[in-house]
């Protein structure tokens, strides 16, 4: 099993992450990673490998949405199953191969505890994560398959300006550079004017292992979701990731704030 938690990083703004039973007492300042960590900690507790898949010999990865609301409970659960390394001509059998996995994946999910509701600029808000869950029989697992968060490669995807880094300053490099990209390029929407307020949406892109950008989520109002697609568009080209010295596919995933001074 292998997951990417949404929204670990934080560009700009002023954002509290919910907050788990067990992280109560925790100080403010680690509570983000003790969130991440409880969410893995309860995927891994509660993971169950569909057995029909299993005896098929079925992959999947799941990306699973929801919402902490306002009152701390988990709320607006969706699950979008992907099969990996299979094709089904018949679209009933694939219908049912992908709710073997949702099926799954939900259950993980509607177990969650409920939380300390995160904020936003201070006002109690729900909050929108999304985290792909990955189904993958041991035996089929490849470097080639599969997708690694930024945090666990051993280089991450080569921006222009960090080829002097070494594996941990590859990282933070990276982060940096998107961020000051983003700061460079990112526009209060003008669609959004009237609304004058601040607004946040979460980005996950995976850098596929030849470095190029085909699987880009955004989740967040429409309208804010077209101006940091136009944003991430303009990225530059990236050489790809790397573990053992393979090239493999990365997913980063960062939240972006908008705010009515940006223009």
């Amino acid at each position: 099993m292998f997951l990417s938690i949404k929204a670990q990083e934080t560009n700009n703004g002023n954002k509290d992450f919910p907050i788990f039973p067990v992280c109560k007492l925790i100080p403010k300042n680690l509570q983000q990673k003790c969130f991440n960590e409880s969410i893995e900690e309860h995927i891994s507790k509660f993971f169950i490998y569909p057995k029909t898949a299993n005896d098929l010999g079925l992959q999947s990865i799941v990306n699973v949405f929801f919402d902490i609301n306002v009152n701390g409970s988990v709320s607006n659960i969706k699950a979008k199953s992907s099969l990996v390394g299979v094709k089904f001509e018949n679209k009933e059998a694939l219908l049912i191969a992908n709710q073997l996995f949702e099926e799954a994946a939900l259950s993980i999910f509607n177990k969650l505890p409920k939380m300390t509701p995160g904020k936003i600029n201070d006002s109690v808000s729900s909050i929108s994560f999304k985290v792909p869950v990955t189904y993958r029989l041991a035996e089929k697992s490849d470097l080639q398959n599969q997708v690694f968060p930024i945090n666990s490669v051993e280089w991450a995807p080569l921006y222009p300006g960090c080829e002097e880094m070494d594996s941990d300053g590859s990282k933070t490099c990276f982060k940096d550079k998107i961020s000051n990209h983003i700061n460079k390029y990112l526009k209060y929407p003008k669609k959004a004017k009237s609304l004058a307020k601040d607004a946040i949406v979460f980005v996950e892109i995976i850098i596929e292992n030849d470095g190029g950008i085909y699987d880009l989520t955004i989740l967040g109002p429409d309208v804010f979701k077209k101006e940091a697609e136009r944003v991430i568009k303009k990225l530059p080209s990236f050489e790809p990731g790397l573990n053992n010295d393979q090239p493999v596919a990365v997913s980063y995933t960062f939240p972006i704030t908008f705010k009515p001074s940006l223009n």
